[in-house]
This record gives C-alpha cells, sequence and structure tokens, in this order.
C-alpha cells in the first residue's frame, strides 16, 4: 500500500476574529470550526433577546477607500443565550446566492448587533418531538409547538446543528381567545448527515399587531429560542449528497448522486417522478456510491421537474467496522472528480481495483473515497493514498470516529455521544433530498422576481406617505384615499413579517426548480423598478411584490393626474421618506417564453373591485398583451404565509402525501392558499382576494398555459372567515 501526504493548501477559510456592533461594543467570537462537510460554524458571546445580522466578505478592502463591502449572508438571528452559534452553509434565498463556504477560496465573517427585541413578553417554543438523546434512523418527523399572547404569531423555524430547514410541511393554528398557538410538522432525512449526534432547535417570531391597515400603530416584534434537542442520527445509508441544485443534460451536465455506507454493501438506485414511475436505476456495491445521471431514461430524454431519489442497501457480508465520514454533504455539493470515479461503475466489481482515498492524519475518521470531496478542498490535514477496497476493509481505525459537538443551553460546546453506524443490515432511504438548499431537479420551471417593503426605516414608528398631488383638483390639489381626507397624509406601519413570508416563499420556490434573478428590499426597491414597460419584472415568468396598499375613496377619489380614474396606490420608501406608485404607471407582461406572465401583489385592495372597474371602463390598463393574471386583494389582506402556500399549491397540490402530485390552476392556488394561511387566527374580516386576467388564461397552471387571446375578466373569493 503506497501513502502520499499532500501538503499543498487546495482550499482555505480565513476568518476575521472580529465583530462589530451597530453603535455598541465589538462582539467576539468564542468558537469558529470548520465541520467535516466544510461549513463554519460560528459562536460568539451574546445576550439574551437581541437580534443579530451575520455578514461576510471574500476579501478585505475591496473598496476604493480601502473598507470592506461587508454583505449580509443570513439576517434576524436570535441570541441563544449568553452564547450563540450558527452554521454557514451558504444562503440559497439570496439573488444571486451566496455558495456553500467550501465552494469559496476564502471567506471573512463579522457579527452585528442588531438590538433588542421590542417585545417585553417573548414568544414559547419547543421542539416537542423527538425527545433529547433518541437514537433515530431513516426519515425523522419533528413537532415544534409555539405560542404567544400577541395578535400575530409568525411560524416557526428548525435548525439542524446551525442550518435552517426548509419550511413546516404541514402547520396548524388555533386561538383560544386569549393566546396563538401554532403546531408544525417538518420531515427530514436523516441519510443526508453522518452518523452523529445532531443538535436540533427551533425558533419563532411574534408582532404586536399585523400592521397592515393605514392608520395602524407601532409594531413590536419578540423571538424565541427552544431548548436544543440532541439526537443520534443512526444509518447504514449516510452522507447521500448532490452535485447540483439543477442540472441540463442538453449542455453536457449530469446529476452526481453519492452516498456513504456505514459497511460494506450491495447498493441499488431509483430515481422516480412525481408519478412515481422509475425512470432510471442504478446498482453497485462498495463503502460508498457515486453515479452520474444524465438526465435520460433508457436513453431517453426525460422532461424538466422534480425527481426523487431512493437508494437502498444492503450489507454483503464483508467486514467494516467504521463509520465513513467527509463527503461534500447536503444538496449543495459540488461535483466530485470523475477521474477519481473509479469504483463508481454501476454493477462492476471493484473490489480488487485501485482508488485514491483520504483519512484525517489523526485517524479521527475512518478512510472516504477521495472522489466524495469536492475539487479544490482544504486536504492539508488528509492523508490520501491509494487503495483497494478490500485493503480498506482490512483497516482497524485506531480512534473511534467523534461525533459532531453538539451545543448545550449553557452556550458553551457540549461533548457529543460516539456516532454509530446503524446495526441494520439493510436500509431503505426515504427519497432525497429534503435538506437544503433546493431540491436538485432536471432544469429549471422558469425565472421569477420578488419585491418587498417593510416600511422600517423609522424603526417601529409609523412612516407618513406624502400628500399624492391631484393637478386638476383646484379645491384640495389632492387625491383622497381609504377614507381619509385628500390634505390628510397615510400613515403607514412597519411590516417586519414581510421579510419572513418573502425568505419563505423564496425557499419554496426554489425548492420547486425555480431561479431567483430579482429580489429587491426595502431601499433596493426602487419606485422606478416597477413604472412602465422597462421594468426588470418583465423579464420574468412569474413577480411578485409585498408592499401597503391604498386606494381612491370618497369626493377627491379621482385621479386626474392618471387619466381621470379611481385607482390603487403603493407606497415605496427611499430611506425615511416614500415615494407614490399608481398603478396606472405600471405596465406589466413580458414577451417570449421567459417573459412575465403572471403577477401577485400581495397588498391591502391592491385589487379593490370598483376602482378596478373603474380603470377597466375607461381603459387605463396596468397591464399589455402578453400579461395573463394579475393576482391581489379586493379587501385589506394580513402577513402571513400565503405566498408560501400559493407556491407549494401551484407548483405540487394541497397534499402532504409525497406521492399525490396534483398542482392546482394559478387562480385557485392564490385563493387555497390564503385559506391555508388565514386558518385557525384571529382576524378582522371579510378577506376577498382576487384575480384579474385574460379569459383565455384564468385556468392557466405553471406546467400548462394558454396564449392570451380573450378579453380581461375579474374574479374574487371571499378567503376569511
Amino acid at each position: 500500500m503506497k501513502t502520499t501526504k499532500i501538503a499543498a493548501l487546495l482550499f482555505g477559510v480565513l476568518l476575521a476574529s472580529f465583530s462589530q456592533s451597530f453603535g455598541q461594543t465589538n462582539l467576539q467570537f468564542t468558537a469558529v470550526a470548520a465541520t467535516d462537510e466544510h461549513a463554519i460554524r460560528l459562536a460568539w458571546a451574546s445576550t439574551n433577546g437581541e437580534l443579530y445580522k451575520i455578514q461576510y466578505a471574500n476579501a478585505f478592502a475591496t473598496n476604493s477607500d480601502g473598507s470592506t463591502a461587508w454583505q449580509t449572508l443570513y439576517d434576524d438571528y436570535p441570541s441563544q443565550g449568553t452564547n450563540t452559534f450558527w452554521l454557514d452553509t451558504g444562503n440559497y434565498n439570496l439573488a444571486p446566492s451566496i455558495s456553500h463556504p467550501k465552494n469559496m477560496p476564502m471567506r471573512f465573517y463579522r457579527i452585528l448587533d442588531k438590538g433588542a427585541d421590542t417585545l417585553s413578553d417573548e414568544p414559547n417554543v419547543s421542539v416537542t418531538a423527538p425527545t433529547s438523546g433518541t437514537a433515530v434512523t431513516g426519515e425523522l418527523t419533528i413537532t415544534v409547538a409555539a405560542a404567544t399572547d400577541q395578535p400575530v404569531l409568525s411560524g416557526t423555524k428548525l435548525y439542524v446543528d446551525g442550518q435552517e430547514m426548509q419550511m413546516a410541511n404541514s402547520t396548524t393554528n388555533w386561538n383560544d381567545g386569549s393566546t396563538n398557538y401554532e403546531m408544525d410538522t417538518y420531515n427530514i432525512n436523516t441519510c443526508e448527515w453522518g452518523n452523529e449526534t445532531h443538535t436540533l432547535f427551533a425558533t419563532t417570531e411574534s408582532e404586536s399587531g399585523f400592521g397592515d391597515t393605514v392608520g395602524a400603530g407601532p409594531i413590536s416584534t419578540g423571538h424565541g429560542v427552544s431548548s436544543f434537542v440532541p439526537v443520534l442520527f443512526s444509518n447504514l445509508i449516510t452522507r447521500i449528497s448532490f452535485s447540483q441544485p439543477s442540472f441540463n443534460p442538453s449542455s453536457g451536465q449530469t446529476q452526481q448522486v453519492s452516498a456513504v455506507f456505514a459497511a460494506n454493501c450491495d447498493w441499488t438506485l431509483n430515481i422516480v417522478d412525481v408519478y412515481s414511475n422509475v425512470v432510471q436505476t442504478a446498482s453497485g456495491s462498495g463503502i460508498s456510491m457515486l453515479y452520474n445521471w444524465d438526465g435520460t431514461s433508457t436513453g431517453t430524454n426525460l422532461p424538466y421537474g422534480i425527481y426523487y431519489y431512493y437508494i437502498y442497501a444492503q450489507t454483503n457480508g464483508e467486514s467494516s467496522d467504521f463509520v465513513s465520514g467527509g463527503s461534500s454533504g447536503g444538496s449543495s455539493g459540488i461535483p466530485p472528480s470523475p477521474s477519481f470515479a473509479r469504483s463508481s461503475a454501476v454493477g462492476s466489481d471493484s473490489s480488487s481495483s485501485m482508488e485514491l482515498w483520504a483519512v484525517p492524519a489523526d485517524l479521527s475518521e475512518g478512510p472516504v473515497p477521495l472522489a466524495l470531496y469536492p475539487p479544490g478542498v482544504d486536504t492539508n490535514g488528509l492523508t490520501i493514498f491509494e487503495a483497494s477496497p478490500a485493503e480498506i476493509q482490512s483497516l482497524r481505525p485506531s480512534v473511534s470516529r467523534t461525533a459532531f459537538s453538539a451545543m448545550n443551553s449553557g452556550g458553551g460546546f457540549a461533548p457529543a455521544a460516539s456516532g454509530g453506524g446503524s446495526s441494520a443490515g439493510s436500509q431503505g432511504s426515504p427519497a432525497s433530498p429534503q435538506r437544503p438548499p433546493a431540491n436538485p431537479v432536471l432544469g429549471l420551471a422558469g425565472t421569477y422576481g420578488i419585491a418587498y417593503d417593510t416600511y422600517s426605516a423609522n424603526g417601529t414608528n409609523v412612516m407618513n406617505a406624502p400628500l399624492l398631488n391631484n393637478s386638476s383638483q383646484p379645491s384640495t390639489g389632492h387625491v383622497s384615499m381609504n377614507g381619509y381626507q385628500a390634505g390628510q397624509q397615510l400613515p403607514f406601519p412597519p411590516l417586519p413579517p414581510y421579510k419572513i413570508e418573502a425568505n419563505n416563499f423564496i425557499a419554496n420556490m426554489n425548492y420547486w426548480h425555480w431561479n431567483n434573478t430579482i429580489n429587491k428590499a426595502d431601499d433596493q426597491l426602487n419606485v422606478n423598478d416597477l413604472k412602465g414597460s422597462g421594468t426588470p419584472f418583465n423579464n420574468v415568468t412569474l413577480g411578485v411584490l409585498l408592499t401597503h396598499g391604498a386606494y381612491g375613496t370618497g369626493q377627491n377619489a379621482i385621479d386626474y393626474t392618471a387619466n381621470g380614474c379611481k385607482q390603487m396606490y403603493f407606497p415605496i420608501t427611499s430611506g425615511n421618506s416614500i415615494n407614490w406608485l399608481r398603478l396606472s404607471e405600471m405596465n406589466l407582461g413580458g414577451s417570449g417564453t421567459n417573459g412575465l406572465k403572471w403577477m401577485a401583489i400581495h397588498a391591502c385592495n391592491s385589487l379593490q373591485h370598483n376602482n378596478w372597474a373603474n380603470m377597466q371602463n375607461l381603459g387605463v390598463k396596468p397591464y399589455n398583451g402578453n400579461l395573463h393574471l394579475l393576482l391581489g386583494c379586493d379587501t385589506i389582506s394580513y402577513t402571513g404565509n400565503v405566498l408560501w402556500y400559493w407556491s407549494k399549491y401551484m407548483n405540487y397540490g394541497t397534499s402532504t402525501n409525497a406521492n399525490s402530485y396534483n398542482p392546482l390552476t394559478i387562480r385557485e392556488a392564490w385563493y387555497q392558499g390564503a385559506q391555508k394561511a388565514f386558518q385557525g387566527k384571529a382576524l378582522s374580516g371579510p378577506i376577498v382576494f382576487a384575480v384579474a386576467g385574460n379569459s383565455a388564461c384564468m385556468n392557466d397552471m405553471l406546467q400548462t398555459n394558454n396564449a392570451p387571446t380573450g378579453t380581461w375578466t375579474y374574479d374574487s373569493r371571499q378567503i376569511y372567515p
């Protein structure tokens, strides 16, 4: 057996040892470490009730004045007590997305203290199942409960080792008259992690009011963090990972599926479409697998879409008593080098073939194929050697594998239970992946853009909109809106939940293989981004806008500056000021395959029926001949997970059964998504949602839709109560 130590640094992560607060004393890192998946775990001294912003830079002194261009990596991360930890695995909910740190030559960090919660009584949240110390295999169902006596409970988030998971797959809300309750159920595939103890925890946010209506008071927020729940993942199949979230076979790309086994196994991979049809099968043997899928089924090209990956492994009788580790891990992994994939040939006997292996110099882990490390990984602490799988089986590590350290609730790193391989002789994995980021898919469904305004420039205080000029109204010179007099300013309260709603929508759209190309929030959004046919939203397939909304009312409702009609308005902030956007100033719709077909405006009265009818009668159209549907609200609405459910229902359907693919029309998903989001909440009603669109397109689906050849029509539905 020949051994070779690679001393060159092929991949490095450099960490800034400082942090900075918003005008407060500097924060201090208490621990910085790289996991075996090459994610970066940060811990810092913290204060109860504070919120933190995590920023990064790829290099120092990048600005012309010698300063560093820090970028936000994660925002509104709540304190876990006197010590807080978080895991950097990138952020795929941003546009452009932030890559996993293993794909970057270096990354610097700083932590910013955003200040304390403004609610004195914070919400309660707990992981009710599984219990601490449980050993689990395969798919794990995690239940999170939250409660608050405040009017708004903005859902929960689940974290594994500090990495945020996908949204809950089922949610139940109820109110007993004094308290809002929520019960969320999450599912993760534990086979996507290594065999070791992992730390589960959850967070939640509550608000003192909805803040959606004009004139509502200031909003205070509070955050809750659950106790940490250490759980031992113990599987025969571990570290299932994928080379890329989406791939395009027509450009020569492949999807590389890899896994590590806790023993020498015979394995089978079945790739299954959304209709439960097996479209490709591969098999092999060894202590790891690596399969390249070209997106075909027996040589036939398959349509773009979601595909599931089921791996079945059975020990083949050969001795193996160590736990493998060190793969790229997670569905965000980059492709292992094909030149090392000698043992992955489907159906081949690779027991005697020679390949490269990697093992830590201190033997804290057993050997794994070097092919499972992404190119450019830091191999400075590894011994690389050439051997056959049969020779590997004869190795006996002198030191058992040390598990990933769990954090204890006191804020320190606590010793974790040693990881061990599953004792079962066979295992079938759940459909993979369920771990973020996006589900690996064949091709992309299309592009989408989102913009939102939280009106937070004045903190928790309201922002007063300027009077809207109406030069042909000599008595006042201004438009009257929402029951206010023409000379009265409209006060708009902050909408911090819009950030949560937007991020949840982005996560779900990415999961269903959509590409986010526009993501503008607050000052990133300019009122001119939404005006005229040159709007960037006309270059995406689907667009979303979340703002406050107003509509013309009373004696001075007619807007003579805009073709003499009654209409709707949207206040767009710029620092501490507000600019008005008239609906009539929009010209929505894009030509071609990737042009704008569907636009949703989640704002109060964004499609107020009487004013919409007045605009139509006078020929004032905020759309052109390319737009299919405009979705909005006929009444006031509220923040929540409307967009998340809308995305799920129009991409997949309403079923919680993973094998019940039955997507709704875009219009029906809009209604049913809102109904589900507001179910069990104590709201002032009624709430009516609306859809205006070309009559030929009212039953459009994301998967199949018609060209706009008819006349425009209006449809609405009461969704609450």
